[in-house]
């Protein structure tokens, strides 16, 4: 009987660890599976912000908004831009074309190899940030992240393109994109 009963437990030993390699893979599936659903909604966020954020500054352009309202409404003459992306270079071009608030640098918090053909760029928390009246962060990715980094850096205000946006959107009256549908069709 001893005999029937050792290969019989070898059967059910190995049951067992089928059952428990079984459960721990699943559990790490799910683990791996949750953390991609999380990264793609963050990054989905992100790209429906800038979408948004984008279709504002259109509205803003056609409507004759100057960027350099909000800087002089607030006292602001010379400005750092943290972001040298695309947004922070466009928001530099449009800046250049007012003529009006003059940009004293730019700053990277990414990209440390980041250059400007005018300005200077410092890397956020590797170099000491000169003096400026107001850093606006045009990064989108990881905003409070870096606003958090740039006040530690920064001692005068920092405000996000958004927030500037925002602001000449008010002024403006012109109301900002947040998602909805300007159709006219109802909903099915």
């Amino acid at each position: 009987m001893s005999r029937e009963q050792h290969p019989m437990m070898k059967m059910v030993g190995l049951g067992v660890a089928a059952l428990a390699g079984a459960v721990a893979g699943g559990a790490l599936v799910k683990k791996l599976w949750l953390e991609k659903y999380r990264w793609q909604k963050e990054t989905l966020k992100e790209i429906n912000g800038e979408r948004d954020l984008l279709y504002t500054w259109l509205r803003l352009k056609a409507a004759g908004a100057r960027l350099s309202e909000y800087f002089t409404e607030n006292g602001c003459q010379s400005i750092a831009v943290l972001g040298m992306g695309r947004e922070g270079r466009f928001f530099l071009e449009q800046l250049a074309e007012e003529g009006e608030i003059s940009a004293a640098y730019g700053v990277e918090a990414d990209y440390f190899s980041a250059v400007h053909e005018t300005l200077t760029v410092y890397r956020l928390g590797e170099d000491p940030l000169p003096s400026a009246d107001c850093l606006v962060v045009c990064d989108l990715c990881r905003t409070k992240e870096k606003i958090g980094a740039a006040r530690e850096e920064f001692s005068n205000r920092v405000v996000t393109l958004e927030q500037v946006l925002n602001w000449l959107a008010e002024k403006h009256s012109v109301k900002p994109w947040r998602g909805q549908s300007t159709s006219s069709r109802p909903a099915k």
